[in-house]
């Protein structure tokens, strides 16, 4: 009995480690379980895409993309059946999440302050209002500048490297 006890200790401790290990973008944890992410893994190191500032800030990959139990049974049951979109499919976040830690529209505003100098005005003090922070950034690929839609201005030299206007 105290044998089949400590097995079954030492293989959940090594289920949580490896569980929580899988997480981290800067291992590959994540693309030993799944061969799909690993263009997604890759870019995380591009400076020109938002998911290498956030690599950069110690953020894992579970940090947006929160992994429950029965999640990881779905996505698990739909890989080895090879019932999943490649690629995958992009994931719209709606602006609460990101001010989960990005605080507000308002502290956004603050800290891209600077743009207004730079750029003649900040596309977070918006004539739009509070849209949600998908529709300009995106994590794993170019990030759009929305503002180049209508207002016409030479924003290729003004915006940072990997962002698009169309």
């Amino acid at each position: 009995m105290m044998k089949i006890t400590c097995v079954l200790l030492l293989l959940s401790i090594l289920f949580c480690g490896l569980t929580t290990w899988a997480g981290s973008p800067s291992d590959d944890g994540c693309i030993k379980k799944c061969h799909i992410i690993k263009p997604y893994v890759k870019n995380s190191d591009n400076p020109n895409l938002l998911v290498s500032k956030h690599k950069a800030q110690g953020l894992g990959c579970e940090s947006c993309h929160e992994r429950d139990a029965a999640t990881v049974k779905e996505e698990e049951k739909r890989y080895k059946s090879k019932d999943y979109s490649d690629p995958i499919e992009q994931r719209q976040y709606e602006a609460e999440f990101c001010l989960k830690c990005h605080e507000s529209y308002q502290a956004v505003a603050e800290r891209t302050s600077h743009l207004k100098e730079e750029w003649g005005r900040n596309p977070h003090e918006s004539h739009l209002g509070e849209i949600d922070c998908s529709e300009c950034h995106k994590m794993h690929g170019p990030s759009k500048f929305v503002c180049a839609e209508c207002h016409t201005a030479n924003w290729k030299e003004r915006l940072p490297q990997g962002w698009v206007t169309e």
